[in-house]
């Protein structure tokens, strides 16, 4: 049949186009080339997923270590805020417990204000026969009321003072954890950040 006759002529074409160009690759050689640069570019990709692995690799490290930080972070916020709100309560009961008792003190002074008013009234019905007496009587009670006046202002002053100090206390605690805390936190977010950049 015809098929040998084509095969025949195919191959003498293919040798003559060879013989015209003298740089021209035979298709065999063609393939071998190809196949090495496939190669190559193989052994390239392998090494750049490597590199991308290792990267990736470095990049959630790094990721899950800031999230470790966060944590440590939130449970330290969460820890201060517990003790600020225990020492506020421990504050108000305190609070409420010398209002209570400035409110006895308060009833114990006027119930003397009023037994000195009865004992003043008294005193005027004897003022008549005794002025002399009288006299002497006025300065005491004078000197007494002032002593109770005076104790009410000391202890209105005490007062004050202790609450002034303990609001004090509150505000320097809360402050203090910001700085030391926070900062604190920070800097290691801060020196683990450069750590990775670093590598």
């Amino acid at each position: 049949g015809s098929m040998p006759k084509k095969g025949a002529k195919g191959k003498p074409k293919a040798k003559a186009g060879a013989g015209e160009e003298g740089a021209e690759l035979t298709p065999e050689e063609q393939l071998k080339k190809a196949n090495l640069r496939i190669e190559a570019l193989e052994r390239e990709l392998v090494q750049r997923t490597d590199v991308t692995n290792r990267a990736l690799q470095a990049h959630n490290e790094m990721r899950q270590r800031q999230a470790e930080l966060l944590a440590d972070f939130d449970k330290e916020k969460k820890d201060t805020f517990e003790i600020t709100a225990d020492m506020t309560r421990q504050y108000k009961m305190m609070q409420e417990e010398l209002l209570r008792r400035i409110n006895i003190l308060e009833n114990t002074i006027q119930e003397q204000k009023d037994q000195l008013e009865l004992a003043k009234q008294a005193n005027e019905d004897l003022r008549k026969t005794k002025d002399q007496e009288l006299a002497l009587k006025d300065a005491q009670i004078a000197d007494q009321k002032q002593k109770l006046e005076d104790m009410a202002v000391e202890f209105g002053d005490m007062l004050k003072e202790t609450l002034d100090k303990m609001s004090e206390k509150i505000e320097a605690t809360s402050n203090e954890w910001e700085q030391d805390t926070g900062g604190e936190v920070q800097k290691k977010l801060q020196e683990f950040n450069m750590g990775a950049v670093g590598t």
